[in-house]
């Protein structure tokens, strides 16, 4: 299907679903779920979800050590039946969906959901990091960041090095080795700017930071594509976006870059 413009008479309003494009539900709600669903992403079904965010003490739960992750008991007041109702926002806000496994339909991300999750999830990481500095704790083993997702683990990096702090370098150090040869090639990369960075002017470091977004950040296989509520068209979502990328995690923009550019220049 084509994505050009050729008029704005007629504009295309038409929504997928009724819910906001960002907050389908609160942000917290949100988030917390899609971290409680990235535990079990093609392996559990929308009740197991509900369960974990209920807090459940079943033994299958247990066994399979859910109780562990954050986002275990985030909704622990709530009723199953009041969980599974969140749950489907989001199934039909498109951020999740199920696909069936033999019999038995299985929670998976779209792709909407996943560049949410996948931005969080390299958070989550460099949360951990800065807490075991502060505590002055090593880790054991570097092994457990080994055959994660290829985007996420290098916008793990991007995040690291955008805060240009060496403290992080001991920690890549001890990555590297373990990992393939193209993530090592880029943890090498990344110690090397960041030995750079009290060299480098803010111009010169905010040039750099670009010019490495282009390998770190990886675009999605499937294009994110959103509609605009200005003119009703259809784009594509990019990546490289840096003002999408806020405190609290990825917002979708609700313009077209067209839209977007044409309301600048009436402001100019």
């Amino acid at each position: 299907m084509s994505t050009q413009k050729k008029s704005r008479r007629k504009p295309n309003r038409k929504q997928t679903t009724e819910y906001p494009l960002n907050t389908p539900l609160p942000r917290p709600e949100l988030l917390a779920i899609l971290q409680a669903a990235d535990e079990i992403i093609a392996a559990g079904r929308r009740t197991l979800l509900a369960e974990i965010l209920k807090g459940s003490k079943e033994k299958k739960l247990l066994e399979l050590g859910l109780d562990h992750t954050p986002a275990y008991g985030f909704f622990r007041e709530l009723t199953m039946e009041q969980i599974m109702e969140k749950v489907d926002v989001l199934i039909e806000a498109g951020y999740l969906k199920t696909e069936l496994s033999g019999k038995l339909p299985l929670i998976e991300f779209t792709v909407y959901g996943w560049t949410v999750r996948r931005e969080r999830a390299t958070e989550e990481l460099l949360r951990e990091w800065e807490n075991w500095l502060d505590q002055g704790i090593t880790p054991v083993s570097m092994e457990y960041l080994k055959d994660r997702n290829r985007g996420m683990i290098l916008m793990f990096l991007f995040k690291i090095l955008c805060s240009g702090d060496r403290k992080y370098i001991p920690f890549l150090q001890q990555w590297q080795p373990i990992e393939f040869r193209k993530v090592q090639a880029e943890i090498r990369q990344v110690i090397a700017d960041l030995n750079e960075r009290e060299r480098l002017v803010e111009m010169e470091w905010h040039e750099l930071l670009r010019e490495r977004a282009q390998s770190l950040i990886v675009r999605s296989r499937d294009p994110v594509l959103l509609q605009c509520a200005e003119c009703g068209y259809p784009y594509v979502f990019d990546h490289l976006d840096f003002s999408c990328y806020r405190a609290d995690g990825i917002y979708f923009p609700e313009k077209c870059p067209d839209c977007l550019h044409q309301e600048e220049s009436l402001h100019e």
